[in-house]
């Protein structure tokens, strides 16, 4: 090989090195943003719960009230 097709190589290993990294960092953000959105949701979800069974006690509360 003569020294232009080496340093040809050795720039083509380094690009195609930082392609890959710009690959798996974009796919990193995707991930991110999937579990970020996936956690709100949870959390949501885990406050309407949590408001659900209050509300239920609530009403148990009143209802054992009006009875008495």
């Amino acid at each position: 090989m003569t020294p232009n097709e080496i340093q040809i190589l050795i720039c083509g290993i380094g690009i195609g090195a930082q392609a890959m990294a710009v690959c798996h960092m974009i796919g990193d953000m995707r991930d991110a943003r999937r579990s970020l959105a996936a956690a709100r949701q949870a959390r949501r979800r885990a406050t309407a719960d949590h408001y659900l069974s209050s509300f239920r006690l609530y009403r148990m509360q009143q209802r054992t009230e009006a009875r008495q």
